[in-house]
């Protein structure tokens, strides 16, 4: 990709080993970032057991990787809905790197996706959804996009929403609602942030191989009492490409979006689904 060497950029959301923004922060190492590695800190004694037996630390293993690349990284814990916390987050990325070029706001909570109609969910599940799927992309967003513009040398921002940000989908709690809200976001902040040549863009991944996803497909499995591997197999009965995303598929239309090759492109949210969808 064109344009990537040597910029920074700060991906949120990075600290599952099996997730999409480990791969989006290894994908634009690849291609000549420096990453900033960002995740709310987890107890280890939670982590899926594939995470421990591979001794898994979270950011700081990620971060590894990227210095293992010969990338520059810093790994960084934190809570996206306190702004003080994402505030100093920003303020570490200019005292370390210098600059700020690149946004991917990729942390997201799955809710109860898969376990309950809206009408019997958990109040603060809901409230807690709704700070980490958008307000946390807001004050992300807010302050690395003011460092952005107060070194005057454009930026990119990318959203990572998904598919139930494009369709209704029963039982998936604050979801969706969030997920839609991320494109409506795109687009305002497309608009605002074009004088300063930020170019903000969204992504929507489709059923992809990620912790998450398991969850979500476990979480209807018991709903319904239905076997294991069931929802899998219906998600991917529905998908043309016929089967599940990878990762670095996500990751690479990030890659995209990020580097020079995109340079006309802001406002649009790609679907990257196998052909669930085409709008």
């Amino acid at each position: 990709m064109q344009g990537l060497e040597g910029k920074v950029a700060v991906v949120t959301g990075a600290a599952r080993q099996r997730g999409i923004g480990r791969a989006i922060a290894l994908r634009l190492a690849e291609e000549g970032c420096n990453v900033v590695v960002t995740g709310f800190p987890r107890d280890p004694s939670s982590y899926p057991a594939h995470e421990r037996d591979a001794g898994w630390r979270g950011v700081h293993s990620v971060a590894a990787e990227i210095e293992a690349m010969g990338r520059g990284s810093l790994a960084s814990e934190f809570d996206v809905v306190r702004g003080d916390e994402v505030s100093a987050m920003v303020d570490s990325v200019i005292e370390r790197f210098g600059r700020l070029d690149i946004i991917v706001n990729n942390a997201a909570l799955p809710s109860e996706a898969g376990a309950a109609p809206i009408l019997d969910m958990d109040d603060e599940v809901w409230y807690r959804t709704v700070d980490v799927n958008l307000n946390g992309v807001y004050l992300v967003t807010k302050f690395g996009g003011r460092a952005m513009r107060a070194a005057g040398n454009g930026g990119v921002i990318i959203n990572i929403s998904s598919m139930a940000g494009r369709q209704g989908l029963p039982n998936y709690g604050a979801y969706c609602a969030t997920k839609w809200g991320l494109i409506g976001l795109t687009q305002q902040l497309a608009v605002e942030l074009a004088p300063s040549r930020i170019r903000v863009n969204c992504v929507c991944p489709g059923s992809t191989d990620t912790d998450m996803m398991d969850g979500t497909f476990g979480r209807t499995a018991a709903r319904y009492n239905l076997p294991a591997e069931a929802p899998r197999q219906g998600a991917v009965s529905r998908i043309p490409w016929g089967r599940q995303g990878r990762v670095e598929e996500q990751a690479a239309a990030v890659a995209f979006l990020a580097s020079d090759e995109a340079s006309y492109i802001t406002g649009q949210t790609l679907n990257v689904d196998g052909g669930l969808r085409m709008d």
